[in-house]
């Protein structure tokens, strides 16, 4: 045993983790072999790749080793033509070029042909599908259609066309598939129809299919039968209909299609389960036609691809105003990429733009959207700023609320008179920004000649730009703000939200509330957050480094805040950075965090199977904490799904329940000062659960990060606090 095995000992009850992991030439052949295949199989996990090749090794011994050909072969064309560090869900080149070989070993099984063609042929078969999904890469790059196995299966229908004698000797060997009678022969045609894709639609097969998607993901799983019981009862009602359709094995496409557009490549949820059942049954229908017109390329993928196709298109031709969103994380699990859409969208928005609030001190939002004066119909999304009442924003310093191009700007306009109006120039003198996050945001009724910026300069966030004025139709001094997706003068206004900015608590005259983004009401009187200079160092100076951690309970805990060695009272903690600057932070008792320092805040980004209670009440207590965070400031969080519920089962679920996701209360205790020098925040969820702890109370400190963490439940309670800290390497 080497020297790091050696290190990796238990103490005080866990496995002390290395600060920086080394990757094996063996991570790099797992993610090599079990990627490409992984890929096909809409799966975004390596390691369940390699339950697929067993799946392909139990049909037969041979398709494994023409796979293997073909992963070479496809190794080597992807490496000529540059598109390997390009995988595709739904298959690459090297996917294809697998697959491609697998026909080969497929339809050559019963012919006889000498060792030596059988090689030339899974060497044209599988750099020809490698070339033509590299094509498809290419032609697609600037759509939103994958490639998927497209390129596999033009070549195989090449060669079944050609070589019908050997279709016919390859297929005599398949065992009859059972007519659907009863649930029993049902489940059989399902199971095996999982197999169908390598060519190998057995009992044993299905099963070892079904469970690597299984591990991957429930939903994708229940989305994909959803998918495939639409078909198969489609495919019923049309040999009801005299329709000669022989579906059974090519009952996969109804799967396949079930499964990407259920939970693949839309989010899950009722929707996108509506589509899956509209893909089965258009899978089915695509299916018969080309079974009729082409019989020799009946059974292969091509209905599931082009039903995917088509609903891709029709689904996403309103952008970000569709009914069912894209699930743009493949990497993951549908589940868990659903989990983090939700928290964005809680945060921020869907994808509306993001700007800070361009003025300086306590401003008040005299119109809003949809706004009584002249915010309505095409221009209803735009806010007007003045100052608080008693105070005058005239000649106010206006600065740019994010970075990007100066599209246009005029600056001749008088000002008006205070109560009259410009009906001939609406905007008055204006700066039109071409943002960088895509649009154009305009800012109007800016003072005559103070505008420092012309047409085609280059500013970043809160680059001084001119004065507020009262140019244009404006009868008092006050900003304009809006976006819009044209630079058009007068074009129609889209939703943005503001973000970074805090309000008053009125309800209790002290304090303030700071907001991530959102959409201000009329009257709201809100000032841009800058960062408390301690608070700021504090939560970004967390080194990287191992720290050991003692814990104390009291009472009786919920399950998942339970320690997972009740012997141990010791758990350790590992910090580094990953090569994008983020901060991950794993525990001994598995899991991990990954923690980001954006512009605005302390954010946790992920999580990634939370074991650790530790980890998993910093998820809940801290998604994120301000810069601007000071004594008596408050702010809500949505709590990370994967922080709440048990288990990845529990979150296959929350897709298509209807009840809140939690959401944390957060308040600032403590600022740091020059003595104590530590930040204490404080988080209570907003709805009492006997699941959730009634509160959790989180200490910082400068390098070291949270140091003390208390949590307190209806039945019991739990302090973790930081023992010692020691230093490590960034990596």
């Amino acid at each position: 045993m080497s020297e790091q095995e050696n290190s990796n000992t238990l103490r005080g009850g866990c496995l002390e983790f290395p600060a920086k992991p080394m990757r094996r030439a063996g991570d790099l052949l797992l993610a090599r072999v079990g990627g490409a295949l992984g890929l096909a199989f809409l799966i975004g996990d390596s390691r369940l790749g390699i339950l697929l090749w067993v799946a392909v090794t139990a049909g037969h011994v041979r398709s494994l080793i023409f796979g293997l050909f073909g992963l070479w072969v496809g190794d080597i064309t992807g490496r000529l033509i540059g598109v390997l560090d390009r995988p595709a869900l739904g298959g690459g080149v090297r996917a294809n070029a697998i697959l491609g070989a697998v026909a080969v070993a497929w339809l050559t099984s019963g012919s006889y042909t000498p060792l030596e063609t059988e090689i030339v042929l899974a060497t044209l078969a599988a750099s020809a599908a490698g070339l033509i999904t590299a094509a498809l890469m290419r032609a697609l790059a600037e759509t939103l259609l994958p490639p998927m196995v497209l390129g596999f299966s033009i070549v195989a229908g090449i060669l079944f066309t050609l070589f019908p004698l050997w279709v016919q000797s390859a297929s005599s060997t398949l065992l009859v598939w059972p007519a659907p009678v009863n649930a029993w022969a049902d489940a059989q045609i399902f199971i095996r129809s999982l197999g169908s894709l390598v060519f190998s639609p057995t009992l044993e097969v299905g099963i070892i299919v079904g469970l690597a998607l299984l591990l991957w993901s429930r939903i994708i799983v229940f989305t994909g039968f959803a998918g495939w019981l639409a078909g198969a009862l489609t495919s019923i009602q049309l040999q009801g209909l005299s329709v000669p359709f022989y579906w059974q094995p090519a009952s996969y496409n109804f799967f396949i299609a079930g499964m990407a557009l259920g939970a693949a490549y839309f989010l899950p949820g009722w929707p996108s389960l509506g589509l899956a059942v509209v893909g089965g049954m258009g899978a089915a229908v695509l299916a018969a036609l080309i079974q009729h017109m082409e019989p020799a390329w009946a059974f292969l993928p091509l209905p599931a691809i082009g039903i995917i196709w088509i609903c891709l298109t029709a689904f996403t031709l309103t952008k970000d105003e569709a009914l069912i969103r894209r699930n743009e994380r493949h990497n993951i699990p549908p589940e868990q990429a659903w989990a983090y859409a939700v928290d964005h969208v809680r945060r921020f928005g869907s994808h509306e733009p993001l700007l800070v609030v361009p003025l300086t001190g306590a401003v008040q939002i005299t119109q809003g959207f949809n706004g009584r004066l002249s915010h309505s119909g095409a221009w209803r999304y735009a806010l007007d700023f003045q100052r608080p009442p008693g105070e005058s924003i005239w000649e106010a310093l206006v600065t740019a609320p994010t970075s990007g191009t100066v599209e246009r700007v005029r600056d001749n306009i008088p000002d008006n008179e205070l109560g009259v109006c410009n009906y001939a120039e609406n905007w008055g003198n204006y700066v039109l920004l071409r943002m960088d996050q895509g649009g154009w945001v305009l800012l109007a009724h800016l003072k005559q000649s103070s505008i420092a910026v012309i047409a085609g300069t280059r500013v970043e966030l809160g680059a001084y730009l001119g004065k507020v004025g009262n140019s244009g139709r404006s009868p008092v001094p006050h900003l304009h703000l809006q976006v819009q997706n044209s630079p058009h003068m007068g074009a129609p206004a889209s939703p943005f939200r503001l973000a970074n900015y805090e309000t008053r608590l009125a309800e209790r005259g002290i304090g303030s509330f700071w907001r991530e983004s959102g959409v201000p009401q009329e009257q709201t009187v809100l000032a841009a957050s800058w960062p408390e200079p301690e608070t700021y160092q504090i939560l970004t100076s967390l080194a990287p480094g191992s720290a050991v951690w003692t814990v104390a309970v009291t009472g009786r805990l919920p399950s998942r805040f339970r320690q997972p060695n009740r012997r141990g009272k010791i758990e350790h903690i590992t910090t580094r950075l990953d090569m994008e600057g983020q901060h991950i932070l794993t525990s001994c008792f598995g899991g991990g965090l990954v923690l980001h320092l954006d512009p605005d805040a302390w954010r946790i980004r992920e999580l990634h199977k939370l074991r650790a209670p530790l980890l998993r009440l910093l998820a809940l207590a801290i998604p994120s904490i301000p810069y601007a965070a000071r004594s008596a400031m408050e702010w809500y969080e949505p709590a990370l799904a994967w922080a709440f519920v048990a288990n990845s089962f529990s979150l296959s679920l929350w897709p298509y329940r209807r009840l809140p996701l939690p959401e944390m209360r957060c308040m600032c205790l403590e600022t740091p000062n020059t003595e104590t020098r530590t930040l204490v925040v404080e988080s209570i969820p907003v709805r009492q659960s006997s699941l959730l702890p009634t509160k959790i109370t989180c200490t910082f400190q400068r390098l070291r990060g949270p140091v003390k963490v208390e949590a307190v439940f209806e039945t019991g309670s739990v302090i973790y606090t930081q023992l010692s800290f020691e230093p490590g390497l960034p990596f």
